[in-house]
């Protein structure tokens, strides 16, 4: 039987976005005793952030350090469409790149019942012990997922009485682990299925723009947050332009605009690693 092109393609602008279709990488893992050795070194010497090129011929100011972290990933490792809440409230298809043969797996059957196909939002935890940092690094990212399946699949499900292929989602939750430390919680959508089948995403044809924002870093001990730590050069976009927590940003824009602030924050970093 001849198959049937599907693409399931997202886009996502939540309040505080650099970009209408915003995406994020995000790592978690342990710290190692000699990352941990070099963060200090670079603390105390003043080294943690230098000047660096972009891709425009300007000059800004980043950190290879900083960057690295993102490599600290035993624990978790993922990217796509980050958003706030509701991917139906908060998501959408602004260039309608989506295929019309589709339609997402509803969490409630026609009886307002739960429903056994729906696959809900996976909850991210954090471990107990060491050091732990959470990385997340901000960027363009139009989510697509596209495959190929036979028209057999297809069946009536939805409201509109129209046979479609039904699509399950592949969702972290990092809500209550961000809301714990007093920052502000999101949802990661990173992979979408047809009967099971994982859907194919080509990063280069999700880039859009191409721009990557910054990196926020938050360092975890005991379950509690002892430094935050960024790239950006400006002000916090989301998910970090809101934040209830009275912990300092150690990063270019702080210590450009307020030297006193960043020279404490570093120095509560220090007496706590």
């Amino acid at each position: 039987m001849e198959k049937e092109k599907i693409v399931v393609a997202r886009n996502c602008e939540p309040e505080g976005s650099p970009s209408e279709y915003l995406g994020a990488e995000v790592s978690i893992g342990l710290l190692t005793a000699e990352r941990i050795t070099k963060l200090k070194l670079m603390l105390q010497n003043d080294k943690l952030f230098e000047e660096m090129a972009g891709k425009w011929d300007e000059n800004y100011i980043g950190s290879t350090y900083l960057t690295d972290l993102m490599d600290v990933n035993g624990s978790y490792h993922k990217n796509g469409l980050i958003y706030f809440e509701d991917l139906s409230d908060n998501g959408g298809d602004i260039y309608s790149y989506s295929t019309d043969n589709w339609a997402f797996v509803p969490a409630e059957n026609e009886n307002w019942e739960p429903n056994p196909d729906f696959k809900a939002p996976t909850i991210i935890e954090l471990a107990s012990d060491g050091l732990i940092v959470i990385s997340i690094r901000t960027m363009d990212l139009y989510f697509k997922a596209k495959g190929e399946f036979s028209e057999e699949h297809k069946i009536i499900f939805d409201n509109t009485e129209v046979a479609k292929f039904k699509v399950q989602t592949g969702i972290d939750n990092f809500h209550s682990i961000m809301a714990a430390s007093d920052f502000c919680g999101f949802n990661l959508l990173h992979t979408a299925y047809v009967n099971g089948e994982e859907l194919i995403r080509d990063e280069d044809d999700e880039a859009e723009g191409g721009n990557i924002y910054y990196s926020s870093h938050l360092i975890i001990k005991d379950r509690k947050v002892i430094a935050w730590l960024a790239s950006n050069n400006n002000s916090h976009t989301f998910p970090f332009d809101y934040v209830d927590s009275k912990i300092s940003c150690i990063s270019p824009f702080l210590k450009e605009n307020d030297p006193e602030a960043y020279e404490a924050a570093v120095k509560s970093l220090l007496d706590k690693l």
